[in-house]
């Protein structure tokens, strides 16, 4: 028999990776305000320039740091249980497809797809997606940043408890010519 498992990270690490985004973009703003804005060698429509880039960092920097406030002034927590009969994924902040609670005989199977794509510059992007497939035949997508706890985490527990896990890949980048989903792994 299997034994429980529970996850349960610190709001800190929950907001760990938005933290990192505010301060990447709380660069640009800081930068104009202490060298740009004060430069008497640059010319005013760069200054106007780079005063519209500080400005647009600067909002996306509030919303970031509005994440982050909302993550340590959130009530409840970011846990997961898995038991020998139950799978319970709780999340503080309301996201698609949580809180679950489902009989873990109800988990079909959990899938890491990595899609690789060629983004605007001909430069190879991949983009994952963890899925949860249910044998009523649904499907819930998770993202690292919306549910709290790293996905891949989360399937290595399962996993444990007989959810089959596996990592697929897909190449859809200019000139391939096989699209389908292949088989890399099974965790």
């Amino acid at each position: 028999m299997t034994e429980a498992i529970t996850i349960q990270p610190s709001r800190l690490r929950v907001a760990s990776l938005h933290l990192i985004w505010l301060s990447l973009e709380l660069v640009f703003p800081v930068l104009y305000v202490t060298s740009i804005h004060s430069a008497t060698h640059i010319g005013a429509p760069f200054k106007a320039f780079f005063a519209a880039i500080a400005v647009f960092t600067a909002v996306a920097a509030l919303r970031t740091c509005r994440t982050v406030w909302r993550i340590f002034q959130v009530e409840g927590d970011w846990k997961v249980t898995i038991g020998p009969e139950r799978f319970a994924w709780i999340s503080a902040l309301p996201c698609f497809g949580l809180p679950l609670d489902v009989a873990l005989s109800d988990v079909e199977k959990a899938v890491r797809l990595e899609t690789a794509t060629t983004d605007t510059d001909d430069c190879m992007a991949v983009a994952t997606t963890f899925e949860l497939h249910l044998t009523d035949g649904r499907v819930l997508p998770f993202r690292h940043e919306t549910a709290g706890i790293d996905p891949h985490r989360v399937f290595s527990a399962l996993s444990g408890h007989g959810v089959p896990y596996s990592l697929w890949t897909q190449d859809r980048t200019n000139g391939s010519t096989d699209t389908s989903k292949v088989l890399e792994r099974t965790y």
